[in-house]
């Protein structure tokens, strides 16, 4: 719309008082736009009559909270994850301690949860919100995914033996489909890019990208074509030195087999 008024970005931008950023980040979805900035950006492009009321009607009914932000008790990062999350068109994540939240078992989740202490309820909203979240990959056009994994993931026992043999097996059924792929990086690798700790980086339509730095208490969303471009360079490096898809399943299912025949040893 603003194009088909021949304004450019800074100029609607100066008009509004706004940064050409946030005009950036409005037009390729990044972030949303509520009814008064949408009412702003109207009367600059002259938009006017019925028009004007549709485009309104749109944003207020857009405008209604999502789930996410509707829900009480998510800190305002993950509130921030989850929104990128939603807009995206592809993801690409590195794990070190666990498998990615988008392909856990509720079972595997729990256990990583409660290692961060609170109660059972507490600790039952947390894992709810996991499993809602892994909704992207399973929508009409889902999100891509491809998830790099440290071989040591694969090995880390998490809510027992069991837990974990079925957290591995479910992750070979994720790889079946065709919007994820897992690909691991095996121990004897030695040093690679992805030692300097985990991210995601997130794709949006037209080649915008942000990258994810998420710790236990707190997250970071990086953005701006200077800022994602060293974890761009990462992302290429682990794909050059990962294993291959399949592969990389022979590796989880070995794995996924010794956790099970551990857990058939277990006393009952």
């Amino acid at each position: 719309m603003r194009k088909d008024k021949g304004m450019s970005q800074g100029v609607l931008a100066e008009q509004l008082g706004w940064s050409i950023a946030k005009i950036s980040r409005i037009e390729t979805a990044q972030r949303g736009i509520g009814g008064p900035d949408l009412a702003a950006v109207l009367a600059a492009l002259r938009v006017r009559g019925k028009r004007r009321e549709q485009l309104l009607t749109m944003a207020e009914e857009l405008g209604r909270p999502s789930w996410w932000e509707a829900m009480a008790g998510l800190s305002a990062h993950t509130r921030a994850c989850i929104d990128a999350e939603q807009r995206a068109t592809r993801l690409t994540e590195l794990s070190l301690g666990y498998v990615p939240v988008l392909l856990q078992t509720r079972g595997y989740a729990t256990a990583v949860c409660a290692a961060s202490g609170g109660s059972t309820g507490e600790i039952d909203e947390r894992v709810n919100v996991r499993q809602v979240r892994q909704g992207i990959l399973h929508k009409a056009t889902p999100v891509e995914l491809t998830a790099y994994l440290d071989e040591s993931v694969l090995t880390r026992p998490v809510g027992g033996p069991a837990v974990t043999g079925g957290q591995l097996r479910h992750l070979l059924r994720c790889a079946e489909a065709p919007n994820i792929t897992v690909r691991v990086l095996p121990t004897d690798l030695g040093v690679h890019a992805g030692l300097g700790g985990p991210f995601t980086f997130i794709e949006f339509s037209h080649g915008i990208a942000t990258v994810l730095l998420e710790s236990q208490e707190c997250g970071l969303l990086l953005d701006g074509p200077d800022r994602v471009a060293s974890f761009r360079d990462s992302v290429d490096d682990l794909d050059r030195v990962a294993l291959g898809a399949t592969e990389s399943r022979a590796l989880i299912g070995g794995y996924a087999a010794k956790f099970e025949d551990r857990s058939l040893r277990q006393p009952t």
